[in-house]
């Protein structure tokens, strides 16, 4: 017997039919639409494996030395099968990778990425430029780098493996931990607003335990600099003949810090000087002759 005192739940199925994102969402959003349909009869089972998401191996997308030791099998037996069909496809011969690839890490390095790349340039499943504008493209480049990686190690190139030796830097370590325990802060001041008058900065160095440990030197802002010299326009125009007007240009040094620059004309040395739009001006005022 139903206890009719209790509310009936409402269906997931009934949406406001005033929320077009809702109704929208439930033809668009792929987890409804699946849990919507995965059990009806009438849906086609090719449909429904469309809408699964493509599986790839777990260790895919990983950096290879941060892959879990309980997956780094999975990931060299994965990446050797798809090696072999590297070469196979592409007849790649050994100058390039070498039989004993998995032993040299810049070249088992160049192969995970590519392996990656791979994967994604086709992982839309749709018609897609990426395998021709990232792939194809790509794989050339990295062809040629593991042939400059191969010369390099002897007789790999040739079938007959080498053990890489390990390459390390010998560090100052003294000049590593003047880097590495070195901090750098900056901090904007405004400046004073009257000549004269200067703010004084020092920084305090301050450990976890509220101790000082250190202090720089005294430093600081005075009022905002001003031009001090006395400003010098220098003229200039671009002198090419055949032309109907000139191009001028002024450079001023020591400019004040309110400036205006004032063209000036003149029929002769001497003047009479008048503005340089004065006439344009003055037309302008002038009311339309009658016609």
């Amino acid at each position: 017997m139903v206890d009719e005192s209790e509310p009936t739940p409402e269906s997931d199925d009934d949406v406001d039919p005033s929320d077009l994102d809702a109704l929208l969402a439930k033809i668009t959003d792929p987890d409804q639409v699946y849990e919507n349909t995965s059990s009806s009869p009438y849906v086609d089972p090719g449909l429904m494996g469309l809408m699964e998401q493509t599986t790839y191996p777990e260790w895919l997308g990983m950096l290879w030395r941060e892959i879990p030791v309980e997956l780094q099998q999975e990931a060299w037996v994965g990446l050797r099968r798809w090696v072999d069909w590297l070469i196979a496809e592409f007849k790649i011969n050994k100058s390039v990778i070498p039989p004993c690839w998995f032993r040299h890490t810049e070249i088992v390095a160049e192969l995970h990425a590519a392996m990656n790349l791979e994967w994604k340039a086709w992982e839309e499943g749709t018609p897609t430029v990426n395998p021709m504008w990232m792939w194809l493209p790509q794989l050339q480049a990295m062809i040629m780098r593991l042939r400059g990686f191969v010369s390099e190690l002897g007789g790999c190139g040739e079938g007959s493996h080498q053990e890489p030796d390990v390459v390390k830097r010998d560090y100052d370590e003294e000049l590593w931990e003047q880097t590495v325990f070195t901090r750098t802060e900056t901090k904007t001041l405004d400046r004073p607003t009257r000549t004269g008058e200067a703010t004084f900065v020092r920084v305090r160095v301050v450990d976890d335990n509220g101790e000082l440990v250190g202090e720089s030197n005294l430093g600081g802002a005075g009022a905002r600099r001003k031009a001090r010299g006395e400003s010098t326009a220098v003229l200039t125009g671009d002198g090419v003949p055949g032309g109907s007007d000139a191009v001028l240009t002024t450079t001023v040094a020591q400019v004040p810090e309110a400036m205006e620059l004032v063209w000036e004309k003149a029929e002769d040395r001497d003047g009479p000087w008048t503005g340089f739009d004065d006439e344009d001006a003055e037309s302008q005022d002038q009311p339309p002759a009658d016609l």
